[in-house]
């Protein structure tokens, strides 16, 4: 399998020092006082301040290709079908403790779905289903995030393929346990809502209408 997602980016994670006001203001409370090497003290109780505040890693997170993918299933004529999309860059800018601040930008080469049968990736480039010859790319943009549980996010989105917005929830787990970040997620996608096999099929009698999508990434620092 040969895809480039490129990298995810980490947000700065921020967090208060207000439990900490004689160091941010230079006040000195009655029994805290620090006489003589007084701004060494506080200089040194600061830096001990940021480092209780937890991790500050600021930099881009890098995707570990063999082990992400963004793949969707179905059925036709009543047989499942799985498939990938092989080629796919995302830009995420993503902190739990700042959603308002979060974002995500995911490209997807349309081109690139594969199913392993002949007959399905013949013809899902098709003008009647993706369209790969007038709109090349689907779009996956995120406007708002929410927290729904313990390391569990929501994600309202927009996702655009063949020239057709539609909104999105992209429901998804965020772990990060040392250098190493998982996140895996899911949707459900109206694909006549796009205009994909409208023409041919609109009433699901040969594909399924619902398309369920699941991202499954890995990532590290750095």
């Amino acid at each position: 399998m040969t895809f480039s997602p490129d990298y995810f980016r980490a947000a700065t994670w921020s967090h208060s020092l207000t439990r900490y006001p004689q160091l941010l203001d230079g006040r000195v409370k009655p029994g805290h006082g620090v006489r003589g090497g007084s701004r060494s003290a506080l200089a040194a109780g600061l830096v001990v301040a940021l480092m209780a505040c937890g991790p500050a890693f600021a930099g881009p997170w890098t995707v570990v290709p063999g082990e992400s993918s963004i793949g969707f299933s179905g059925e036709h004529a009543g047989t499942k079908f799985k498939g990938v999309f092989q080629k796919w860059e995302a830009s995420v800018s993503f902190d739990p403790a700042d959603l308002a601040g979060s974002k995500a930008v995911v490209t997807v080469a349309l081109a690139s779905a594969k199913t392993g049968d002949a007959t399905y990736d013949k013809t899902l480039p098709t003008t009647d289903w993706f369209n790969v010859a007038a709109t090349p790319s689907g779009v996956f943009e995120t406007s708002t995030f929410r927290a729904v549980g313990t390391d569990l996010f929501e994600a309202d989105a927009t996702l655009s393929i063949r020239g057709v917005k539609v909104p999105v929830v992209f429901a998804f787990g965020w772990t990060v346990a040392g250098d190493t970040a998982k996140l895996v997620g899911k949707t459900a996608l109206k694909r006549v809502a796009f205009g994909v096999g409208k023409g041919s099929d609109s009433d699901g009698t040969w594909v399924s209408l619902d398309i369920p999508v699941e991202v499954r990434v890995s990532l590290k620092k750095g």
